[in-house]
């Protein structure tokens, strides 16, 4: 169980520390300098709400490979999210996921496990 620690971090929490890296300040710049430059530094709040609400559906509901799609008409920012694998880690349901998040100039691909506690999807660190 030491080994793999479950974060108490939810998918939106997960998103928003992405957004909050990409603004570190200089002292971070030397390890989080390509996060200003991802997709996610265009994203608009209803673009984070659209791959949050995606990533519970494909976490929860899709087969291996079935990928789950977002698009905003009106940021033309859009992405996908695919289970890649299920499996059991110490007791717990958990999917390896790749999230691919495009703007209109920009994409970009993550690969994170995420392993439901309850009712919520939480990173594996």
């Amino acid at each position: 169980m030491q080994h793999n620690k479950i974060l108490k971090i939810t998918i939106k929490s997960v998103i928003a520390l992405c957004f909050i890296l990409m603004l570190a300040t200089n002292s971070y710049a030397v390890n989080m300098q390509h996060l200003k430059y991802s997709p996610v530094a265009r994203f608009t709040p209803e673009d984070f709400e659209m791959l949050q609400t995606t990533a519970k559906k494909a976490l929860n509901d899709n087969k291996n490979g079935v990928s789950s799609e977002w698009k905003n008409p009106e940021s033309n920012n859009s992405g996908s999210i695919t289970p890649l694998n299920t499996s059991m880690i110490d007791g717990m349901h958990c999917r390896k996921v790749e999230i691919i998040n495009r703007t209109e100039s920009k994409s970009g691909t993550t690969v994170f496990t995420f392993c439901k506690v309850g009712e919520r999807w939480k990173v594996l660190k």
